[in-house]
């Protein structure tokens, strides 16, 4: 079959090609689209002229994009006005939340319930530690079996277990969320009377029908929020459907403290469990602002285990800014975001597949999420050892050492699932931070990176030769 090799600027695809159907590749701005056969007379009349004009055919390769050398690991940095919040608390010494005058805690606590419109948010260590509560809060015993996704972080099955319950598994839909009705199954097959539901990076399952399940079911939602600060489903900050949920503000997230998190609930006997619970002891639930009535605490304060599991004072003064001004910052994660999918989908589109939040979900672009169509093995490994040499370190989610793919929690004694839904989807699926340091360009820059990988695992790329390489 002949070759068509559609260039811009510097850029081309080499492509099949016939004289009555050609394949042409465009696209303004260095982007390129695959155009669907059809005949140059076509072409000229269906694409729009200032992008016509741009199209060369040329026999020359697509350019390679230069390596990008950012760092993904950096996260973002704390506002000045946290690092002298910071400064004060260590200077007076007073880092324990309750031998604190005017607690950073119950300020981030207050600050953070406000954000999320629920009456209550209790900080602590860790997202982990918020999940921990919020089950034990829910009533889940020694021997239960808890309901949660087969594609999440480690830290949900890991803490389950923890408490000497068992991981019952679901599916994952192409959209990355909850398969309801594999959840619909495994509610009426299970022993379950709570469901963990994890929003894996803020994508969003259709909560109206994941009520209905727990209801006719009898299950007790809890929502994992890590992912979720800032996501909205029906113009209300996301968590809001659960008897209790859970946030993150580890450093990967949209809240950075280093480490921490928060439990959040409108019930005020959930919320009196989960302040002894977390290392309240003695009348100490009068520091917490507000707190249920004092007839539940003072019950919760002679019941209750103490797990020390506390927020600390320097962790709650350097996250407080970045609570407050997190809706400011969502706008711009999505701006960023929409620019790196658009390159992506402009370039490589019929390769990559950005997964689609539901119409109800406004979510946030902080991480990039995508997997590939039609690859074989040996393609999905070119393709990332071609986003590792341009320097973009996408991670893969089976690998042998991914935190979040369901085969390797069976190392540590998880539950063995047959989940094969969930295994073809992530047999080519992707993760990538995008740090909020990184400018504009940076964001067309890596997404071309990504696309030109793609293009090469599936040999579309012509690769330059060693003369084009020398420039002779």
């Amino acid at each position: 079959m002949p070759l068509l090799l559609v260039t811009l600027g510097a850029s081309a695809l080499l492509l099949p090609s016939s004289p009555v159907a050609p394949a042409v590749a465009v696209g303004g701005r260095g982007a390129a689209s695959l155009v669907k056969m059809m005949s140059g007379e076509d072409i000229k009349m269906m694409i729009d002229m200032e992008v016509a004009k741009r199209v060369e055919t040329t026999l020359t390769t697509m350019a390679k994009p230069p390596p990008f050398l950012k760092d993904f690991s950096k996260p973002m940095s704390i506002p000045e006005e946290g690092v002298r919040a910071a400064v004060e608390v260590m200077n007076s010494g007073r880092l324990f939340r309750y031998c604190a005058t005017d607690s950073q805690v119950a300020a981030a606590e207050s600050e953070f319930a406000q954000l999320v419109e629920q009456k209550y948010a209790l900080g602590v260590n860790s997202c982990s530690s918020a999940i921990m509560l919020a089950l034990l809060v829910a009533g889940v015993e020694a021997g239960d079996e808890v309901i949660t996704n087969g594609f999440t972080f480690t830290a949900l099955p890991s803490t389950i277990m923890r408490l000497h319950a068992t991981p019952v598994l679901v599916e994952a839909t192409e959209a990355w969320t909850m398969d309801l009705d594999d959840l619909e199954e495994k509610a009426a097959a299970s022993k379950a009377k709570v469901l963990l539901l994890s929003h894996m990076r803020g994508k969003v399952c259709d909560m109206d029908r994941v009520l209905e399940i727990c209801q006719t079911h009898g299950l007790t939602l809890v929502e994992d929020c890590a992912h979720g600060c800032g996501v909205k489903y029906r113009g209300r900050q996301l968590g809001y459907h659960a008897a209790v949920s859970c946030y993150s503000t580890q450093s990967d997230k949209v809240i950075n403290s280093g480490e921490g998190g928060f439990i959040t609930t409108d019930s005020d006997e959930m919320m009196a469990r989960a302040i002894y619970l977390s290392g309240a002891y003695e009348r100490r639930y009068t520091q917490h602002t507000p707190h249920p009535p004092a007839e539940l605490c003072e019950a919760a304060m002679l019941t209750s285990p103490n797990l020390s599991c506390r927020m600390s004072e320097l962790t709650a003064a350097v996250m407080r800014p970045l609570i407050r001004n997190l809706p400011e910052r969502v706008d711009r994660y999505n701006e960023r975001y929409a620019l790196v999918v658009g390159v992506m989908r402009e370039l490589a589109g019929d390769i990559i597949t950005v997964p689609e939040q539901l119409p109800q979900v406004e979510g946030v672009g902080d991480h990039l999420n995508f997997f590939l169509s039609g690859v074989t093995r040996e393609q999905n490994a070119a393709f990332l050892e071609a986003c590792k040499e341009g320097g973009v370190p996408v991670s893969y989610f089976c690998s042998n050492v991914n935190a979040r793919w369901h085969v390797n929690w069976r190392k540590y004694g998880a539950p063995t699932y047959d989940l094969p839904n969930t295994d073809a989807l992530l047999s080519t699926a992707y993760d990538l931070k995008l740090p909020p340091h990184f400018e504009d360009s940076d964001m067309g820059h890596l997404a071309s990176v990504i696309a030109y990988a793609a293009n090469v695992a599936v040999g579309r790329v012509a690769e330059p030769s060693a003369d084009d390489t020398m420039g002779i």
